[in-house]
């Protein structure tokens, strides 16, 4: 059973990750949405809810009702993520549990733009002018940790570093 050997596992751990945090994002995110599909539910009075919205375009409703555009435009966006992991060699789980939520949050949309012509928001906090989902949240929060990881983990300014050191030596 060779594929069972470490070196197997070690070579595969960050796709697991990534795909972990994918349906994890999935499962919560359809969960949510459809629990909460025609219903408004205050949690805590004046402050938040779930309120359902569909929403036929991007955020704050940019591109309203051009949803084929817009699936068009999440299939390509995804299609350039994995294509980017794929070829990515500098990976942590940092860099995974990233790539994972914006993934997640990406084909959670998608998949509702898909078979529904709109995405269901729900969230609604009574201080912010709009309502999102899961989805987004994931989306939000994976772009947020992957531009923190490519500034200050990635050596993503790393050629700047060996022009100063060659200045240095001169």
């Amino acid at each position: 059973m060779k594929f069972l050997n470490k070196p197997f596992f070690y070579k595969i751990r960050y796709g697991i990750i990534t795909t972990l945090v994918v349906l994890v994002c999935l499962f919560w995110d359809l969960f949510f949405k459809i629990i909460t599909d025609g219903f408004d539910i205050v949690i805590i009075d004046g402050f938040f809810g779930f309120f359902s919205i569909h929403n036929t375009g991007a955020a704050y409703g940019i591109l309203g009702g051009q949803t084929t555009l817009l699936i068009v435009l999440s299939i390509v966006m995804v299609a350039l993520i994995i294509l980017y992991n794929y070829f990515h060699k500098n990976k942590s789980i940092y860099y995974c549990v990233s790539i994972g939520l914006i993934l997640g949050g990406a084909i959670g949309n998608l998949i509702d733009r898909i078979f529904l012509g709109y995405v269901r928001d729900f969230i609604k906090f009574s201080f912010f002018s709009f309502t999102f989902n899961i989805a987004d949240a994931c989306l939000t929060i994976g772009v947020i940790m992957f531009l923190v990881y490519l500034l200050f983990f990635d050596n993503l300014f790393e050629f700047k570093k060996r022009k100063k050191k060659a200045v240095k030596k001169k």
